[in-house]
């Protein structure tokens, strides 16, 4: 196997362990529920736990991906990882198992960002895109096997089991990757530029943060509440737990997808992707509610076309961001874009929880539309013209690929 596919394979078996438990752990969602006791909101709450850990620690291990390789971060951040969720397999308490849960996303924060700027170094612009989509697909991959896995190991020992395995996989597949990973530091420039006030400086670095913001606002919140949603519609929790597979399995073939239309041009299509994507999932979430009303079993189906936009942005978002800011800064530009991803996706949860509880179901489709509406918009007004500005500037060519 050639050193682009190894590295390629471990950065999605990785990922896919970590989010076992970011994009699986609604699959015990009434386990954890009844654990703790918790109402919808507060299972939002739990679960936004992990993402703000990670967005904590993004930034920080964007830099220190720059500065030291990408090798020890990942070291420390898988040990730290699987600590966490094996913590939170031990939690007595609501509060105690969120506190392991951000121990855990922070630890787990070295996992996307050692994965995308190790893509970015071994793969030339015109593939970048489709490696891209197959890095992401660890993450809805890791959600469908959570769905599978996770309530299977509660069947047998509770949450204490799932959490725990999912803490020893966590661990075990980013030390795998670390072991193949570059530990070369991405440059020694220091200065202004390199701080993040001067990431947020570069053309079209804040219509991309606002356009990951919007998108993911509509992602964490169907995520989150679409078993919910399907169970409210009358379907039965087996039901419910397959549409939910499906939704996973076609958001990890999304990114592929819209991975490669982003390569078109040569590289150069990435911000009109973004906006397609958003269009996409603006008329998919205006009709989910009323096939969930008339037909809820065609619901099932029709999940697939919303999964496909909804959950399709995340590895064209991230490529971009690299790219726009070059070598020296590409793990810093990715763990700012992963910071509003992650921590604006852990606030979708708790925030269409609370609609939810006192508007019903429906508030989700309401909130993803809107704001899809608006990523779309700021992707077609403003970014869209950036991109153009800085791929003509040759900003970014990170790179010679190495295979």
């Amino acid at each position: 196997m050639s050193r682009q596919r190894t590295i390629l394979v471990l950065a999605v078996a990785s990922q896919a362990a970590f989010s076992m438990i970011t994009f699986g752990l609604p699959a015990i969602g009434v386990e954890i529920r009844e654990r703790f006791d918790l109402g919808p909101a507060g299972f939002g709450a739990v679960f936004a736990a992990v993402g703000i850990g990670s967005a904590a620690a993004l930034i920080p291990a964007g830099a220190l991906v720059d500065r030291f390789g990408g090798r020890r971060i990942l070291v420390v951040g898988g040990i730290v990882n699987g600590a966490g969720l094996i913590l939170a397999a031990f939690a007595g308490s609501a509060p105690a198992y969120a506190a392991a849960l951000v121990l855990a996303g922070i630890g787990g924060a070295a996992v996307p960002v050692a994965g995308m700027t190790a893509l970015l170094r071994v793969f030339e612009p015109a593939r970048r895109g489709m490696a891209m989509g197959w890095r992401q697909l660890g993450v809805p991959l890791g959600g469908t096997i959570g769905a599978a896995i996770l309530p299977a190991l509660a069947a047998l020992g509770g949450v204490r089991l799932a959490m725990a395995g999912a803490g020893v996989a966590a661990a075990a597949t980013a030390l795998a990757f670390a072991a193949v990973s570059d530990g070369r530091p991405a440059t020694r420039a220091t200065g202004a530029g390199q701080s993040v006030a001067g990431v947020l400086r570069i053309p079209g670095f804040k219509p991309l943060l606002a356009v990951g913001l919007l998108y993911v606002l509509a992602l964490g919140a169907i995520l989150a509440h679409y078993v919910g949603a399907l169970r409210d519609a009358g379907l039965s929790h087996a039901e419910a737990a397959a549409g939910f597979a499906a939704l996973n399995i076609t958001a990890a073939l999304s990114r592929i997808v819209w991975g490669r239309v982003a390569d078109g041009g040569g590289g150069t299509r990435r911000a009109r992707t973004l906006t397609e994507i958003g269009v996409l999932t603006v008329g998919a979430t205006c009709v989910m509610p009323f096939v969930l009303a008339a037909a809820p079993a065609a619901a099932l189906a029709f999940g697939v076309v919303v999964a496909f936009g909804a959950f399709g942005m995340n590895g064209v978002l991230y490529l971009l961001a690299g790219e726009l800011a070059g070598a020296s800064r590409a793990g810093r530009a990715v763990g700012v874009a992963s910071t509003v991803v992650f921590g604006t996706g852990s606030l979708a949860a708790p925030i269409a929880g609370f609609a939810i509880e006192r508007t019903g179901y429906g508030a989700v489709w309401v909130m993803s539309a809107v704001v899809a509406a608006a990523g779309a918009v700021t992707a077609r007004r403003w970014l869209e013209p950036a991109a153009v500005v800085a791929a003509d500037a040759e900003v970014v060519q990170i790179a010679a690929p190495a295979r």
